[in-house]
């Protein structure tokens, strides 16, 4: 990136790996520490959207050979809590 309103013109139209290509050719290069600290927190905020994705997208999957009841499931305790 030119200057710092270009980059924070276009940084929101990067994806994740275009965000990482820059961070790295920032350090590779000139290293201005603004422009780090702004790409790093972009790459950041991207990496924890996907993350948080695969997380949920993963939770939602029905557990294979197991299948609760709604009252079963409601109620079911934690491995390792004890019930009252």
């Amino acid at each position: 990136m030119k200057n710092w309103r270009v980059l924070n013109q276009n940084l929101n139209r990067f994806d994740e790996a275009e965000v990482k290509a820059l961070l790295d050719e920032e350090i590779a290069g000139q290293r201005r520490s603004t422009f780090l600290k702004r790409l790093h927190q972009r790459y950041c905020t991207l990496r924890a959207n996907r993350e948080r994705a695969e997380i949920f997208s993963a939770a939602a999957k029905p557990v294979v050979g197991v299948q609760l009841d709604n009252a079963e499931a409601m109620h079911q305790v934690p491995s390792g809590q004890a019930t009252n």
